[in-house]
């Protein structure tokens, strides 16, 4: 087993990002998420000064009369007065979407594979006619530099795997299931390969040989290329 957990040594690696550029993205017609009303405390003293600043302004006050009369600083007065909607006095604390967000992840990429010149990256990002800045570029490889990059996880071993598909399942831990199944999903030749030992490991735990009709020979197909069993078969059991 070990043999053949070998022979398909890639497929315990789990696959890497591609990392290729985002196509250009369209606006897109209807309501947004960020379009959901606010609520909470906040946003309810937020409707009332907008209505109220807007209710004086219908009624011909100035904005500067209207900061007089409340008492408020005239930059507030006209924040509410310049907003539409009472929600956009509250988006307006939120950071702004960036040109460069679509391609962030791609930065990123980059970055952690050792790529860490700004003009080489711009030049990538330009050449694929993304609207970005040199500035852009710059501020996020930035950020990068002093964000410590986690490292990504070790792949399991040869070893570590097949003891996972040789040992019974039960005293498994969480983590050990977890990973197992995530090699299994990636290659279908090792997750055949478990099922013979699975079926191998019931006839010998359950003394299931006796069942077999006398004579008879129990072969699988070969499933794992690589391994010496792969000229004849994977698993094998015979009855007396």
């Amino acid at each position: 087993m070990e043999t053949c957990v070998a022979a398909h040594r890639d497929c315990l690696r789990a696959p890497a990002p591609t990392g290729t550029l985002p196509e250009a993205t369209r606006p897109t017609s209807g309501r947004s998420q960020d379009d959901a009303e606010p609520v909470g405390g906040r946003a309810t003293r937020k409707k009332a000064a907008h209505a109220l600043v807007h209710g004086m302004l219908a009624q011909g006050h100035s904005r500067r009369a209207i900061a007089r009369h409340l008492g408020w600083g005239l930059n507030t007065v006209l924040r509410y007065a310049n907003a539409a909607r009472w929600q956009d006095t509250i988006r307006e604390n939120q950071p702004r979407p960036s040109r460069l967000d679509p391609y962030k992840p791609y930065l990123e990429r980059r970055f952690a594979e050792g790529c860490t010149s700004v003009t080489r990256l711009h030049g990538e990002l330009v050449s694929e006619q993304a609207p970005v800045t040199y500035g852009m570029v710059r501020a996020h490889i930035a950020t990068l530099r002093e964000t410590p990059s986690a490292a990504p996880p070790r792949p399991p071993t040869v070893r570590q795997v097949t003891g996972w598909l040789t040992r019974h399942p039960t005293p498994l831990s969480e983590e050990d299931r977890a990973g197992l199944k995530d090699v299994l999903a990636r290659c279908p030749e090792l997750d055949t390969a478990a099922g013979h030992v699975r079926d191998f490991g019931e006839i010998l735990t359950g003394r299931l040989g006796a069942t077999l009709p006398p004579g008879s020979r129990q072969s699988t197909p070969a499933s794992c290329p690589g391994s010496p069993a792969s000229h004849s078969t994977c698993v094998e059991t015979s009855t007396p």
